[in-house]
């Protein structure tokens, strides 16, 4: 309600809003009636105008709530025809009930709730507070602040969604004594999450990643195996390779351009780690949630929480995986680690349909807080009932965060069930084409669809066994060295996951400004700027270069540079 007040105050945004409603009803006018007449929008040029709406609605609106129900109605709309009572009741039954529902995305809701609940336990009882003083032995300064935040994202190599919650919580302390911006620490997060877990030879990411190649190996003939071809497309996937650079470098330098340069501007310069009138979707009362004076900060009251949440998560899920493995009669050994990664893949594989490894995940978060309840009263720094209601205060907060993950869920369904946005983006491939453009065109289709939909394993698993037919159907396989091949299935996966990291609509980028304590609409503005950046010099020093035929090693020398000289041309140093 109080945004909506705000925007009646404002004569520009109301203006902007009917010109948008006017502009809607236009392209709805325009839209062929006979569509709405037992033919559908599925894979035409329509089906892309749901997520156009939302990133219009939000950078215009600067809110989410407004910019996902607009795209929803959108949708709903464009797939279900005009009449209402028809539309919002199919609607609401196809995208946003059958996601209310579903076992994973339940799971998720668990997690989510458990693992803030138990966070604010932890900073109830000062165990945030002692662990940032310990931290602040190591990190002296922005710079290491900064690269602290980055090493314990890769430290949590294994699952995003983990490593989002529990890196963003538990860093904001730290950042926020080095007067780091928020839209940096959600960069940091949300930067250190897919592709990190992308890259690592065991998570939650190549698990799935190895089944669908696994699939279309066996589809093909092909003599390398799910798991041999995600090895040998490791080396090209550039986008990851190039965040990972980037976040290193800019963070050394301490160097910031475009809007980022701003927040860390303001943050530097004024303290304000927040923007003036940020809209957060998770309010916490940071007054109810701080210590009592005099009350003791031990670090071991979060340490051990979070280490345990980490341990529980890495081995339920191997054990899982053990367990549908032998109860399908596959052996498994302790000693070898292709049976690990085997484990992974049994545990995360979606023909079980069940929730899996994300039933792991909220298992892992609710033993964590009640391990974090009973430290804080062994210790006598908190009592029970104290805890119990810091961790009950988690409930109120999520509300908004609940909404907004179910309306981006409901935006994927629309744009992957409903009006088939894949088809049309695959549409634009064509089968006529240079078979050495393949990789840098699947680059560009994977990010627009992972974009569009807030989904990267739905993205890989539309194109991996679409495209990599057609790869090899054009001869990418043919070569000696596959390299065309690789560089194809190095693209889908690359391409999912920058889709993925800088969609406002996707769940990984909202628990990040969750984590982060950060408006969404800063986290995506400041966030998308570098991510195109990498994203363009991976394109084309990268997927076009090396698939034109130049030496691989040429990308990890290029890329730096050319890093380097973007920071200090465009970019200004914020701490003299």
């Amino acid at each position: 309600m109080r945004h909506s007040l705000t925007l009646l105050r404002n004569p520009k945004r109301l203006i902007g809003f009917a010109v948008s409603v006017g502009l809607a009803c236009i392209v709805f006018y325009l839209l062929p009636q006979r569509s709405f007449e037992g033919q559908d929008l599925n894979g035409q040029w329509f089906s892309v105008l749901p997520p156009i709406v939302a990133i219009a609605a939000a950078l215009f609106f600067r809110n989410l709530v407004v910019a996902l129900t607009a795209a929803f109605l959108t949708g709903a709309f464009l797939t279900y025809g005009w009449n209402p009572f028809v539309v919002l009741p199919n609607a609401i039954n196809a995208f946003v009930i059958k996601n209310l529902v579903d076992s994973f995305n339940i799971s998720i809701f668990v997690f989510l709730f458990a693992l803030v609940g138990m966070i604010h336990v932890i900073y109830r009882s000062g165990g945030i507070h002692g662990m940032a003083e310990k931290l602040v032995v190591v990190a002296r300064g922005r710079r290491s602040a900064k690269l602290a935040t980055i090493l314990s994202g890769i430290i949590i190599f294994f699952d995003d969604y983990s490593n989002t919650i529990v890196v963003g919580s538990t860093m904001r302390k730290l950042t926020d004594r080095w007067k780091i911006s928020r839209e940096k620490l959600a960069y940091l997060v949300d930067s250190t999450t897919a592709p990190i877990a992308g890259l690592a030879i065991l998570s939650t990411w190549i698990a799935f990643e190895v089944f669908l190649f696994s699939q279309m190996s066996r589809e093909l003939g092909l003599e390398e195996g799910g798991y041999e071809i995600f090895i040998k497309s490791v080396p090209f996937r550039f986008y990851c390779w190039g965040t990972l650079i980037f976040l290193v470098i800019s963070s050394i330098s301490d160097r910031d351009f475009g809007p980022m340069y701003k927040a860390e501007k303001r943050a530097y310069e004024t303290g304000e780690v927040l923007r003036g009138g940020a809209q957060l979707i998770v309010r916490e009362n940071n007054k109810i949630l701080e210590p009592e004076i005099g009350q003791r900060y031990l670090a071991r009251n979060a340490v051990f929480p979070i280490l345990w949440v980490i341990l529980s998560i890495f081995f339920g899920i191997l054990m899982l995986g053990r367990y549908r493995m032998l109860g399908d009669g596959v052996e498994f050994s302790f000693g070898d680690m292709s049976d690990w990664r085997e484990a992974f893949g049994y545990a995360t594989n979606p023909s079980y349909g069940d929730a899996g490894s994300m039933l792991i995940l909220a298992l892992a978060a609710i033993t964590g807080g009640l391990l974090a309840i009973l430290m804080a009263a062994f210790s006598r720094v908190l009592a029970p009932k104290k805890a119990l209601k810091a961790y009950g205060q988690a409930i109120p907060t999520l509300w908004m965060a609940a909404f907004i993950l179910i309306m981006a869920w409901s935006m994927k369904e629309i744009c992957t069930t409903g009006l088939n946005t894949d088809e049309y983006l695959i549409s634009l491939l064509g089968d006529r084409l240079p078979v050495w453009t393949l990789p840098l065109l699947t680059f560009f289709i994977a990010s627009g669809m992972a974009f569009a939909t807030g989904t990267s394993f739905g993205t890989m698993g539309i194109l991996i066994p679409v495209v990599l037919p057609l790869a090899y159907s054009l001869g990418a396989y043919d070569s000696d060295s596959h390299l065309l091949f690789w560089l194809t299935s190095a693209a889908i996966l690359d391409g999912a996951i920058f889709g993925d990291h800088c969609s406002p609509v996707s769940d990984t980028t909202v628990l990040s400004s969750i984590a982060s304590g950060c408006d969404h609409i800063d986290h995506v503005s400041t966030q998308v700027v570098y991510s195109l950046t990498v994203m363009t010099l991976s394109a084309f020093l990268g997927y076009l270069s090396i698939g034109f035929g130049l030496p691989l090693w040429l990308f990890f020398v290029l890329f730096p540079l050319m890093t380097l000289g973007i920071l200090f041309v465009f970019g200004k140093k914020i701490a003299s």
